[in-house]
């Protein structure tokens, strides 16, 4: 399941991302994906004027200490 989602999210630009930054609602568009340290990736999520770079493993577990609450809204 976890290599399913990771596949999805290299080849998710386009697809919506939305949740919690420090308690601060989000909704942005994935423009960008890399592969960062060992097998993760890292997401960039662009809404309006705030670029926010997300590992894909924090994607998939929904949380972590900055973000909550997100979803992928693939294409």
């Amino acid at each position: 399941m976890f290599n399913e989602f990771m596949n999805k999210i290299y080849n998710a630009i386009g697809s919506e991302v939305s949740g919690f930054r420090n308690g601060i609602p989000f909704l942005g568009t994935i423009t960008a994906t890399r592969v960062a340290y060992g097998n993760d990736i890292r997401v960039t999520v662009e809404e309006n004027d705030n670029i926010f770079l997300i590992e894909g493993s924090t994607l998939y577990k929904g949380e972590d200490g900055v973000y909550t609450n997100l979803h992928v809204y693939f294409q």
